[in-house]
């Protein structure tokens, strides 16, 4: 393996391991929902979380962290401190052996994409091995850690070290290959649609503003604004089979999953993108339709506790 494969490995892991970023200081509804049973019992609590955040997501609030505490167990999507994990996703992201990603591209696309990964510090070598789920992954992360939103505030990773630390059970809302389905998944249109739109928002100089009116839905506490963004505003209608892919099916499958877990008693504190949480098929509205309550958590204004 070259040199510049190895770092583009290591960066790859990166990504997946620093995701989702929460804000330490907000005063009003948060991305936390206690989950009740129909007959109001407390059965879990369900924290949204979001990709990219700046310097000052932490401490969390005070009432994740009680809310941490108070959990049985924690659930994640995955355990992205599993190095087997991490090691079947960076396998995941490569074209087989001797595919390019150039040959699977409109003719005008590829040196628009070799031009803005360049400026997000990738060169054309590891480009052309990529698949490009992985490649749009990785250049919105880019992206964003261009205009302050860092990785580096991974908050999955940060509860995932709490939960073994205090010897709290960690366990996984689907596995890695069902993960990788849902990314790479949504036909080749989508793909392609979901590439382009990561290539104009490197070219369109906006980057700010988009992760900007993201994490301001996120810090309201307002699942449908940012279901809105991710849907009908950041995105192109081309780009719709892919969500169905990553969000609405698996939203059924998650809350299928928890609610099995619940059967057998446990009250886990739940954390997922944020992105799964609002409109029609969102996991509020999965978990209410099957006959749970759902309060959002709202942090007291200082002096008001």
């Amino acid at each position: 393996m070259s040199m510049s494969m190895r770092g583009l490995l290591n960066a790859l892991t990166g990504v997946w391991l620093l995701l989702w970023a929460g804000l330490a200081t907000a005063a009003g509804p948060l991305f936390l929902w206690e989950l009740r049973d129909a007959g109001g019992g407390l059965r879990a609590w369900l924290y949204g979380t979001i990709h990219v955040c700046d310097a000052a997501c932490f401490p969390l609030p005070d009432e994740v962290h009680a809310a941490l505490s108070t959990a049985d167990s924690l659930a994640l999507e995955l355990d992205l401190s599993d190095p087997a994990v991490m090691q079947r996703l960076g396998e995941a992201a490569l074209l087989p052996a001797g595919g390019r990603l150039q040959t699977q591209l409109p003719a005008a696309l590829w040196p628009r994409l070799v031009l803005a990964a360049t400026r997000m510090g990738l060169p054309a070598e590891a480009v052309q091995r990529l698949q490009p789920w992985m490649l749009s992954t990785l250049l919105t992360v880019r992206l964003a850690d261009t205009v302050g939103f860092r990785t580096d505030q991974g908050v999955d990773l940060w509860l995932a070290g709490v939960a073994k630390a205090s010897k709290k059970p960690l366990w996984a809302l689907e596995t890695v290959e069902r993960q990788i389905a849902a990314l790479s998944g949504g036909g080749d249109a989508a793909q392609l649609a979901a590439l382009t739109e990561a290539v104009e928002l490197i070219e369109s100089g906006e980057a700010r503003t988009y992760f900007q009116r993201m994490l301001a839905a996120w810090r309201a506490g307002d699942a449908t604004a940012l279901d809105h963004l991710l849907r009908e505003e950041l995105s192109s209608e081309a780009m719709a089979p892919l969500f169905v892919e990553m969000l609405d099916r698996r939203n059924r499958e998650m809350a299928d999953t928890l609610i099995q877990h619940l059967a057998k008693g446990g009250r886990p504190f739940v954390a997922v993108g944020a992105g799964h949480f609002g409109g029609a098929s969102g996991l509020l509205a999965e978990l209410t339709g099957r006959g749970y309550r759902l309060r959002q958590v709202v942090a007291p204004a200082a002096g008001n506790d």
